[in-house]
């Protein structure tokens, strides 16, 4: 035997075995034709030196198409698993191929139909009838953004675990590329363990998230040049379930919206209910969101000015605020208030 041939035996699948012309379907054949034999002899029969046939007989074994056994005299030879049932388990693992390789197809099929039912173009505010489709797109305006995505994030969510899990590893792919992320949460993301593990982990890559108890809809923009919104999540209805928007009056009212939102939201937290407040800060936030200066403040509670603007700046970071009123809305909303 050529030493390319050799070589051959060292790998294999358990559906080689019934392949005659094949090393392994060789080596089996010997088994079956000669049981409990040695090494030596396997080796002999196959024309191939021992090393070769020690390596087709490793990987018999590891198929459990072949088993080892010690002779009387303490010599270890090798004997063939049954055939037929070999050829049932083979007979199982390729029919999980198929019927992941139909699913896959069955999947692609809808997403084929659905882009070409949905004509695409520029400028326009396009209809969206399927949930695959939506899907297609969230995954094609992270894909395609060359510096910024907005995300909106609510239920009912339109993907599976392993969709999800795509969507998250994309998202963290694109973060690391230099993506600016921000994303608004519902704020039943605390009750939902997974997602908040994945927004906490891609804000340590430099995300930002905040949180809204009830997002009016499902959103993503890219670049501030497209969008695509989510309407509904229930297929059956005959309406389109969302809208890719591009280059039109309702791209600029969605962004304007996002914008609004996300001034409104509270930055997310490992655990809002830990957030705390002394009375001085409490005090300092009812003042402030009666309008009070940072004057007013100090003479009332008798601190210092500048103890007041410390203060005042650092309750403004925490609420993730950029004015006053900003703060009081989010201090509400923490039930710090």
């Amino acid at each position: 035997m050529s030493e390319r041939s050799e070589r051959a035996i060292s790998t294999g699948e358990l559906g080689d075995i019934f392949e005659p012309g094949s090393p392994h379907g060789r080596t089996y054949a010997v088994l079956v034709h000669h049981p409990r034999s040695s090494l030596a002899q396997v080796a002999r029969y196959l024309g191939v030196s021992t090393e070769a046939a020690g390596e087709s007989l490793a990987v018999l074994t590891g198929l459990q198409a072949a088993v080892s056994q010690l002779s009387a005299d303490g010599e270890a030879v090798w004997d063939a698993h049954a055939p037929e049932s070999l050829s049932e388990a083979e007979a199982r693992r390729r029919q999980h191929e198929i019927n992941q390789m139909h699913a896959a197809a069955a999947r692609l099929s809808e997403t084929f139909r659905s882009v070409r039912r949905s004509p695409r173009t520029n400028g326009a505010i396009v209809p969206v009838f399927e949930r695959l489709e939506m899907l297609a797109d969230f995954e094609e305006v992270q894909t395609s953004a060359r510096n910024t995505v907005k995300v909106i994030e609510r239920g009912p969510y339109l993907s599976d675990p392993e969709r999800e899990r795509q969507l998250f590893l994309l998202k963290r792919s694109r973060i690391g590329e230099g993506i600016r992320y921000q994303t608004l949460y519902q704020d039943t993301i605390y009750q939902d363990a997974e997602r908040l593990r994945h927004a906490l982990s891609t804000n340590a890559s430099g995300a930002q998230a905040r949180t809204l108890p009830e997002p009016p809809f499902k959103l993503i923009i890219s670049d501030d040049e497209r969008a695509s919104l989510v309407l509904h999540a229930d297929e059956r209805r005959p309406d389109p379930m969302g809208l890719r928007v591009a280059g039109s009056p309702g791209l600029r009212l969605l962004i304007k919206t996002f914008d609004v939102l996300w001034s409104l939201a509270a930055p997310i937290s490992v655990n809002p209910a830990a957030e705390e407040l002394d009375e001085r800060d409490k005090a300092i936030l009812t003042l402030m969101g009666l309008g009070a200066t940072d004057d007013t403040i100090a003479r009332r509670l008798g601190m210092s000015r500048r103890t007041v603007v410390r203060r005042t700046a650092r309750l403004l970071e925490r609420l993730g605020a950029s004015t006053r009123f900003q703060a009081g809305v989010q201090a509400t909303r923490r039930g710090w208030l």
